[in-house]
């Protein structure tokens, strides 16, 4: 089974998958295979649909809450793209996922209003937390795409953030305003003296994590009494704060990295706003 996994693992930094999928998806197929005790062979819809239940009732080891449905569906995802490439090799005759995946991200998001992103940066102690919401709202940023941040990415003097590999390995600019500049300035001053390339470190200066990065983030609208999101709703907060501002449609497509227009409509709700 694990050199099954490894292949299917290189299959992905092949097709170049972002690292968090390269990361996870082999982990998810793999903690499928053992909860099972079966072969891939052996494996059918039986076992996928009860497996999907179990990750509904599951609990997360950190937070203690049941996961989320877009957890849920990432998980689901690895297994059959998993399955697909053990039948793309003729590994196994035929794929035994034959449940439908629907994401959630596709659904309508809630979005915090332009007064709720002003009190989150009210209730924000730390520079992690300014930094935090300055690159998911402020700059538009996947969670991923900010754990892969550098310093050097961040030119103070041009105004400009780049992200260097972003989704489907995609490079893109962003122009940053006066605050963003002054408090990014600010921020780096501090790390002057430390080794570590990345932007955002942990307590122990190395770069920071995902999971560290939504722990903090949960806190903040925990003491800002802010219902529970996550960090994707920032991105998609801003988005929708851009078009009511008039900004054009096809501006926040490249802001926000997508490569086609249609993307960008379905995830600003946009046939909810009065566009000019």
């Amino acid at each position: 089974m694990k050199d099954k996994i490894y292949a299917f693992r290189q299959e992905l930094q092949t097709l170049g998958y972002c690292q968090t999928i390269i990361s996870n998806y082999p982990k998810y197929a793999s903690h499928f295979l053992v909860f099972f005790q079966e072969t891939d062979a052996e494996i059918d819809d039986s076992h996928i649909k009860s497996y999907q239940k179990y990750l509904q009732q599951k609990t997360s080891k950190t937070s203690g809450e049941k996961l989320s449905e877009s957890h849920i569906y990432s998980q689901l995802l690895g297994i059959k793209m998993y399955f697909e490439y053990l039948e793309r090799i003729h590994k196994i005759k035929r794929n035994p996922f034959t449940l439908k995946l629907k994401n959630p991200r596709n659904e309508v998001r809630e979005v915090l209003t332009q007064e709720q992103i002003k009190i989150l940066y009210e209730h924000c102690k730390t520079g992690e937390e300014k930094m935090i919401l300055h690159l998911c709202y402020g700059c538009g940023l996947r969670r991923s795409e900010a754990v892969n941040l550098n310093k050097k990415d961040i030119h103070i003097e041009k105004k400009l953030l780049f992200v260097r590999q972003g989704k489907g390995k995609k490079r893109r600019v962003i122009p940053l305003n006066k605050t963003l500049t002054a408090d990014f300035k600010l921020f780096l001053g501090y790390q002057i003296n430390t080794q570590e390339i990345a932007f955002l470190t942990n307590k122990q200066y190395k770069r920071m994590s995902g999971n560290t990065m939504h722990l903090i983030f949960k806190a903040l609208l925990k003491k800002a009494k802010i219902k529970d999101i996550s960090l994707h709703h920032l991105r998609h907060s801003i988005a929708t704060h851009l078009l009511e501002n008039d900004m054009s449609i096809e501006m926040v497509r490249d802001f926000l990295g997508h490569s086609r227009l249609s993307t960008t409509q379905i995830y600003t709700k946009i046939n909810n706003l009065k566009m000019k």
